[in-house]
């Protein structure tokens, strides 16, 4: 039997004022809360390497639990974890579903989910901002859009930022306090050219240093890439490298005028395509808001499917992977976004 926790956290019910969350009945199944077992759950210490692979398991609700568990997860390398957004057509997280709702296919082989979450976990997450001259016009509202995304996130979460212009820099460690995040943000001053992708490069390093086994990328700009050393075809390959959600907001021109201008919305959307995450178009302070809040909705409300491929090779390979919703009636009410595949461990 699988069992889904659900929990509504202070910081997500202010969420749910702007943005609501669906539960959906899906080939008969629908998610039930079962007080009692939950303590005897978050009680259990056993480790990964003591579960039979014959079993299924679900990670508890409590907060510490649940990071003691998962970190015990990732620690394990034969174990592939998924990070999975449901959203219905309004664009609101489902929640309620369970093992049975999903199907993942294994570079052509389908395999049996052992692990399902549908928890809040921490995360680092890092925000790759456009400061280029070309962003004058728009700096004020993505200063507001960047404290809207920390005031939706988890307390717990922990940020960094990468200023791009000319060269990205470092904007802020992700150590540093929300005081000194603001101070940077308020201090903004656009200048100089694009360098996008070497902006999210440096945003990868900077995320190899965070806190938090989740890790994730917001890129807030106005265009595409203009001045990077680094092509959009090897920040791809090095996305498909590394454990990284990536969702960008496009503050795109309506008139765009230049190459880099009027690739840019397709760059980004493949970019981001490739993590799990994607691209939100922003026309107006309105729209970028709405954006940004999504986003935070979205990561706070993610499903987690572990399993263990089939395929045992630990040959370094790209495995394509494929997950999907089962029965009509579920797929036709929801849409998901999961990353497209991994490299498997090599000896």
């Amino acid at each position: 039997m699988v069992i889904v926790w659900s929990r509504s956290s202070s910081s997500l019910k202010q969420l749910s004022k702007t943005q609501q969350r669906s539960s959906y009945r899906c080939s008969g199944t629908l998610q039930r809360t079962l007080l009692p077992l939950a303590a005897a759950l978050a009680a259990s210490s056993y480790a990964v390497a003591q579960m039979g692979t014959d079993e299924v398991h679900v990670l508890p609700r409590t907060d510490q639990a649940v990071q003691a568990s998962t970190q015990a997860l990732r620690a394990n390398v034969d174990l592939v974890l998924v990070n999975v957004t449901v959203l219905d057509r309004a664009d609101r997280t489902v929640t309620g579903l369970t093992s049975s709702n999903f199907a993942v296919v294994d570079d052509k082989r389908p395999q049996l989910i052992r692990y399902l979450s549908n928890e809040d976990e921490p995360i680092s997450l890092v925000v790759v901002l456009d400061a280029s001259g070309s962003m004058a016009a728009n700096i004020q509202e993505a200063r507001k859009a960047f404290g809207e995304l920390i005031d939706t996130s988890n307390p717990q979460d922990d940020f960094g930022m990468i200023l791009v212009s000319d060269k990205p820099r470092i904007g802020l460690h992700f150590d540093d306090s929300a005081s000194e995040i603001r101070r940077a943000v308020a201090a903004l001053q656009p200048d100089g050219a694009t360098a996008l992708w070497d902006g999210m490069y440096l945003g990868i390093e900077e995320l190899k240093k965070s806190h938090h086994q989740r890790k994730a990328m917001v890129v807030i700009s106005d265009g595409g890439d203009n001045h990077s050393r680094h092509t959009e075809s090897e920040l791809k390959s090095l996305l498909k490298e590394v454990d990284v959600e990536v969702y960008a907001v496009g503050m795109f021109n309506r008139n765009a005028t230049t190459p880099e201008e009027r690739k840019g919305p397709l760059e980004l959307d493949e970019v981001t395509s490739v993590t799990g995450g994607r691209l939100f178009s922003a026309h107006s302070s309105v729209e970028l808001s709405r954006a940004v809040t999504q986003i935070s909705l979205e990561l706070r409300n993610q499903y987690i499917l572990g399993y263990y491929p089939s395929n045992r090779s630990r040959d370094g390979k790209w495995r394509r992977l494929r997950i999907r919703l089962t029965g009509r009636e579920c797929q036709a009410k929801v849409r998901l976004y999961a990353k497209k595949g991994y490299y498997a461990p090599a000896e």
